[in-house]
């Protein structure tokens, strides 16, 4: 690798170079108790995936160029050049993490693995060596921001189709899909397509809500790229669509990790404090449940039922009760995973692997934790409000034909909600 070329990789590393990410290249103990932690190192066995493993690759270049012994006699320290073997494994390892963050919750140092992985994808993008499909989706999204009016007649077309639906499902003619509605209490960011847009809608339409539906999905493969920038500038799209519309709250949809950047990077990333409330869909439907806002049949469903825990609505977002007491208040029969809430296993198909066809197979092979979950619960139905969780667990579910029925939370309290005409 040429100088320059060195100069750039270690230029990004020494601007991530924060305290806190000092302490965790220097605290790492090497007891191993990540490697118990990880469902991707429990299914494989392979070092590639153990967390500090992961974190050690950053560590060498870190030793290398950060640390008078690493620079001088680098053998002896463990610091390595950020060559292209260096970059091969790098790119192995960070883009096969789920970000699920399970590693730091066991980690006796809480030492963050996913925020050092952020610093390998950094480094992988400016060697020109991020994960493709992830950075194509990502200009997508921004294109079609940058480029709206192109699209504007064909989405507003889409979301009268489903408007048609919500007015069927209600059983009201004046039920509608608002959209681009000043002075609204709700700006609700949905995932392209109907599955997020018409359940929510049937909701808020029974609750009375005075909402209205963002124009861009909230999924930002910015994110699981690792680029922050793009991903500031994705989820800008919706931020700034909710500052002019003046709304109270925006309320993201069942996804995990496009909650957790509204609600837990956007401020930081643009520097900017949000004038309105961020929310998760399931924290909303909780409350109008709870004040009766929405009326749901107990009992409506007799199956046994099991909850899935997304790692970035729970684990990384705090949201454990809300879903919980949604789905009792519906299921005769509910039955927790255990372990479960901060502990629950990852199902594999987080940091967009889901998106990686070449994955595939390595991504449900890393689901055999979640699989003895869901197993011992003897449960026929999981309910679990993340697409890519559902998708990976549709997946593990077909591959085994298990015969199980894997629904959004949304989608239960709409089957089971005592429509008001």
């Amino acid at each position: 690798m040429e100088p320059q070329q060195v100069d750039t990789l270690t230029g990004v590393l020494d601007k991530k170079m924060t305290r806190q990410l000092k302490q965790y290249l220097d605290i790492c103990a090497r007891c191993a108790i990540c490697k118990d932690a990880c469902h991707q190192y429990v299914a494989t066995g392979d070092l590639t995936y153990l967390p500090a493993r992961r974190a050690e690759l950053i560590r060498q270049i870190y030793k290398k160029y950060f640390t008078k012994t690493g620079e001088f006699v680098p053998a002896l320290y463990e610091a390595r050049d950020p060559d292209e073997s260096l970059l091969d494994e790098l790119y192995e390892s960070t883009y096969a993490c789920t970000g699920c963050r399970r590693c730091m919750y066991y980690c006796p140092f809480s030492i963050d693995t996913a925020w050092i992985l952020s610093v390998a994808k950094a480094i992988l993008i400016a060697a020109d060596r991020g994960n493709e499909m992830l950075g194509q989706l990502a200009d997508a999204a921004l294109m079609k921001s940058d480029n709206f009016d192109m699209f504007r007649d064909i989405i507003l077309d889409g979301f009268k189709d489903i408007e048609g639906k919500v007015k069927e499902m209600t059983g009201d003619p004046s039920a509608e899909i608002p959209v681009d509605k000043e002075g609204a209490d709700v700006l609700y960011v949905a995932l392209a397509g109907a599955h997020s847009i018409l359940p929510a809608a049937a909701i808020f339409h029974e609750a009375g809500t005075n909402w209205t539906l963002s124009m861009f999905e909230s999924a930002n493969y910015g994110y699981f790229f690792g680029d922050a920038e793009k991903a500031r500038r994705i989820a800008d799209r919706f931020m700034d669509e909710a500052k002019r519309l003046g709304v109270k709250e925006v309320v993201i949809t069942e996804c995990g990790h496009a909650y957790r950047v509204a609600q837990f990077f956007h401020e930081a990333w643009s520097g900017e404090k949000h004038p309105f409330k961020v929310r998760h869909i399931l924290e909303v439907i909780d409350e109008y449940i709870r004040d009766g806002r929405i009326t749901v049949r107990h009992g409506a469903i007799t199956e046994p039922v099991t909850y899935h825990d997304p790692c970035q609505v729970g684990r990384n977002g705090g949201i454990f009760e809300q879903p919980r007491d949604i789905v009792r208040a519906i299921a005769s029969d509910f039955r927790d995973m255990t372990p479960n809430r901060e502990e629950q296993w990852c199902c594999g198909g987080g940091g967009g692997l889901v998106a990686i066809a070449e994955m595939e197979d390595f991504r449900l092979k890393s689901g055999a934790k979640k699989l003895e979950q869901v197993k011992a619960t003897g449960a026929r139905i999981i309910a679990s409000p993340c697409e890519n969780c559902r998708l990976q667990l549709e997946g593990l579910n077909d591959q085994l034909d298990l015969g199980l029925t894997v629904k959004p939370v949304m989608d239960l309290v709409v089957d089971a909600m005592e429509i008001r005409r």
